[in-house]
């Protein structure tokens, strides 16, 4: 159930993409790459192939030592494996567990989504490879009875495997068994491939602030009356302003391959208006503000004016002030500030290479706690249950000739039956005028003895049927569909169920040629699977080189064989009558008809 739903999670994040430069966490072991649009998603990444596992926990390896007592050539092994690139159930609860410690709400969603490894710029094919001086390919390696066979392809989505297999000889296989027996083996596997991550190729940021601060703060405070005078005067005058641009440029653009030269125009022009702005004292942000009239003494009231009877009468005394009080105050702020923020970026994706490989060392003492043989066997193959048994089929020497005159193929059905019915073995063998021809007619059909000790091990049953040309008509030996003939021989002489008659025609040429007798037309009529034909013609004339002819006929067994001879001759021709071959002959004199008997 667990497995079901990690393989359901995986299939809904299967499009996600990770990112290349931020959020990469390692925890015990264990690469987690965060998702592009969620920081709370991740996708681990296995540290190494590992020896797949079946539903039920075991292993799906097989290494097996053969020997038997004919030779060292017989001798060998086999090891058979299947590898997976992914983490058991248990080490992703462990790792989701550890992940939610770093980030809150952290989840695990799959494995990060691989792709077959790169080949000279294409999709390789090659991306498994098995890393051992045994299983070496080569022209000298004595370990190896044939090729290193492998799936090609790396294991890279959840559930899939990678096979395995080769066929050793008998130091090879000694030498793998003893190796399996250390920390470290001589087999490694390795895989190549990549993953897709989300890279920022160019970031621009440009940022101008401007703050323009003026703070005016001007008192007067004055009171006064008859001849006491006091005043009391500040004045504050404070501008200040402030610039700032900051251009940050972040460029990998040309290592990516990303086109960013129409993003640096822009930034290029944004960056000349905002200078103009900044500094221009006239129109820009930088024209500072009008400033205040403080409050002078000039304005307010002094003495009063001494009058004409004042001037004349009172001398030089001092006229009073006004009775005044007076306060002014005044407290004005005008603060202005200018910001601009740009923000210019581009991302891509890139090809992440990943290069992992496992050692299958330590298995031996892992897997044979238990005194099991499941993983680790020797075989005998001398044992009965090994032996296998050879049956030849080959067409009757006699019959070659038909294969070019009468017939197309000859098929066998093969069939040995074993007491459980379990086992049974049915093959069949296509025997063709071509490998008659080349004398490759031989079949050979193998069956194993399955432990049986009695000699019914070699009885077997088989059918046989033979193909005519000319027509689609098939001889079935036996006749009837569910018969079969029965035999232990190691060999099979396949014999046509037609009789075959070799005949010699003997004909004077000296007196067909006194008695103008152009050519004998000669018809042989046959009867070959219960149908009636004309088999073969002859035509003989006085000319030809050779006074006497041979032939074959095929025919049905008991049946008769006839012939018919028509003359042609200068005057006319003569049809003889339809005349039965009698068995035991093999000779035919032709009689030439007198000159009287020709008729026109």
């Amino acid at each position: 159930m667990k497995k079901a739903l990690f393989l359901l999670l995986w299939a809904l994040h299967a499009h996600g993409l990770v990112k290349y430069d931020e959020g990469r966490l390692l925890i015990n072991g264990v690469q987690l790459l965060q998702d592009k649009d969620d920081p709370t998603a991740y996708y681990y990444l296995p540290q190494f192939p590992r020896l797949a596992v079946k539903s039920d926990n075991t292993f799906e390896l097989l290494c097996i030592k053969y020997v038997s007592k004919t030779g060292n050539e017989n001798n060998g092994g086999i090891f058979h494996a299947l590898v997976e690139f992914s983490l058991p159930p248990s080490m992703l609860q462990l790792l989701e567990t550890e992940l939610k410690k770093k980030v809150a709400g952290g989840k695990i969603v799959g494995p990060v989504p691989l792709q077959q490894a790169l080949k000279d710029g294409e999709e390789g094919l090659a991306a498994l490879s098995v890393v051992s001086a045994i299983m070496s390919e080569g022209e000298n390696n004595k370990f190896l009875k044939g090729k290193v066979i492998t799936s090609s392809f790396a294991p890279l989505l959840p559930g899939s495997k990678a096979a395995i297999a080769v066929n050793l000889s008998q130091e090879g296989a000694t030498l793998l068994w003893e190796s399996f027996k250390s920390n470290t083996c001589d087999v490694s596997v390795s895989i190549q491939g990549y993953y897709e991550a989300y890279v920022q190729g160019y970031n621009a940021t440009v940022t101008a602030d401007v703050s323009t601060i003026y703070s005016h703060f001007s008192k007067i405070q004055s009171v006064q009356g008859g001849f006491d005078k006091q005043q009391l005067r500040k004045i504050v005058d404070d501008l200040q302003q402030s610039q700032s641009l900051v251009v940050n440029v972040f460029d990998r653009s040309e290592g990516l391959g990303i086109k960013a030269d129409n993003m640096q125009r822009i930034v290029d022009l944004v960056t000349d208006k905002l200078t103009t702005l900044l500094f221009d004292t006239q129109h820009g942000w930088a024209v500072a503000p009008q400033k205040e009239q403080a409050v002078e003494a000039g304005q307010l009231r002094g003495r009063q004016e001494r009058g004409w009877f004042s001037k004349v009468f009172g001398g030089a005394q001092n006229t009073p002030y006004y009775s005044d009080n007076q306060f002014v105050l005044k407290d004005i702020k005008d603060i202005r500030s200018q910001k601009f923020y740009l923000n210019l970026s581009k991302a891509t994706s890139v090809k992440v290479p990943i290069f992992a490989s496992g050692n299958l060392g330590g298995l031996y003492s892992e897997l044979t706690k238990d005194n099991s043989n499941q993983y680790f066997r020797t075989v005998y193959l001398d044992d009965v249950d090994f032996q296998k048994r050879e049956v030849g089929f080959q067409v009757d020497g006699a019959f070659a000739e038909s294969f070019a005159e009468l017939l197309n193929t000859v098929s066998v059905t093969f069939k040995k039956k074993y007491s459980n019915g379990e086992n049974d073995v049915t093959e069949d063998v296509l025997i063709r005028r071509i490998d008659v021809e080349k004398g490759t007619d031989f079949k050979v059909i193998k069956y194993p003895r399955l432990g049986i000790k009695e000699a019914s091990w070699l009885d077997y049953e088989y059918q046989v049927s033979w193909s005519l040309k000319g027509n689609n008509v098939f001889i079935k030996q036996p006749a009837e569909p569910n018969v079969w003939l029965k035999s232990n021989g190691s060999s099979v002489v396949l014999v046509p169920p037609f009789k075959k008659r070799i005949i010699e025609l003997d004909l004077d040429r000296v007196l067909m040629k006194e008695q103008e007798i152009a050519s004998a037309n000669i018809r042989f009529f046959v009867i070959l699977s219960q149908q009636p034909q004309v088999q073969k013609s002859l035509v003989l004339k006085p000319e030809d080189a050779n006074p006497t002819t041979k032939l074959a006929l095929y025919h049905d067994a008991n049946e008769p064989v006839a012939y018919q001879v028509i003359w042609y001759g200068k005057n006319g021709t003569v049809e003889e009558p339809l005349k039965e071959w009698r068995n035991g002959e093999s000779y035919i004199n032709l009689l030439i008809p007198a000159k009287t008997d020709f008729k026109k």
